[in-house]
């Protein structure tokens, strides 16, 4: 039976992916943080085992290792999954605090568990699954952290994808391009907490020019459903033998890297710059 490490489990795309690798057979240690494993659809299932894992702490990371190590002996699949959106306002008055906690989950909690878990990898020559996202093709103002933070972590997959190649270990990033998760629920509150993340009177100089993030989006993306997403992330990444560096999986996201691709930055930017700016 393989086995799987996923982070941030309990909810969204992680608890999508639980409940997908355990329907075809797999072994499944699920890393929580905060959300009760009690409350999610794969709780009570036979080989699905619950592993307290905040990123951000070693002894979790330890103590996981030492689980699927005392269990397993190796590891067939690490799913760094676990992310935090971020909420540290506006560049000239950023929140470091939240910004450093952003890049603390998204990016060296990422890297700590896949150094963590390299020997088992190894031992399986297994894959390693870096959840970054769509977001690493937009600029997005007043909300830089995430995606700067993922941005980040999809060059860590890359230089990860090659070292780790000669010693069979596979790696690649995911890049959701919108699923149904608590991360994307975008209400009227969310667009007021980003608001209240910049200090007066800049609050009102930014509002004169800017729509926050959930107006500016509002119902312009289609979400796929965690159980559908997971379904393509199995068919596309889990299954075949060899993986591309990255996959932008989600409803109408395949155009994003094209834009890149086709024109220049700037224009790429002008594109952004008028979804996010009052009319």
């Amino acid at each position: 039976m393989k086995s799987a490490f996923i982070t941030g489990a309990a909810t969204g795309i992680g608890e999508g992916l639980v409940l997908k690798l355990h329907a075809e057979g797999w072994r499944v240690y699920a890393g929580f943080r905060s959300a009760a494993p009690e409350e999610t659809g794969w709780h009570g299932l036979p080989n699905i085992v619950a592993l307290r894992c905040d990123v951000q702490s070693a002894e979790d990371i330890k103590r996981a290792v030492d689980c699927i190590t005392a269990e397993e002996g190796q590891l067939d699949l690490l799913i760094n999954n676990a992310g935090y959106p971020g909420n540290s306002g506006v560049i000239e008055a950023a929140d470091i605090n939240d910004y450093r906690k952003t890049f603390e989950i998204n990016f060296w909690g990422p890297l700590s568990v896949a150094q963590a878990f390299m020997p088992l990898l190894r031992r399986a020559k297994g894959r390693v699954i870096n959840t970054t996202s769509a977001s690493v093709y937009l600029t997005i103002p007043m909300g830089s952290s995430y995606p700067v933070s993922k941005v980040a972590l999809k060059a860590l997959s890359n230089h990860m994808r090659m070292e780790m190649a000669p010693f069979g270990v596979d790696v690649t990033s995911l890049e959701p391009g919108g699923v149904e998760t608590p991360m994307t629920a975008l209400g009227e509150d969310v667009g007021a907490m980003q608001w209240a993340t910049i200090p007066e009177p800049l609050r009102g100089q930014y509002q004169q020019v800017f729509l926050d993030g959930a107006t500016a989006i509002g119902d312009n993306f289609k979400l796929y459903s965690a159980k559908h997403f997971a379904d393509q992330v199995y068919k596309k990444i889990i299954v075949p033998k060899r993986t591309k560096p990255s996959y932008l999986i989600g409803p109408g996201a395949a155009a994003l890297p094209w834009l890149h691709r086709l024109l220049p930055t700037q224009q790429v930017m002008n594109i952004w710059r008028r979804m996010f700016s009052k009319k």
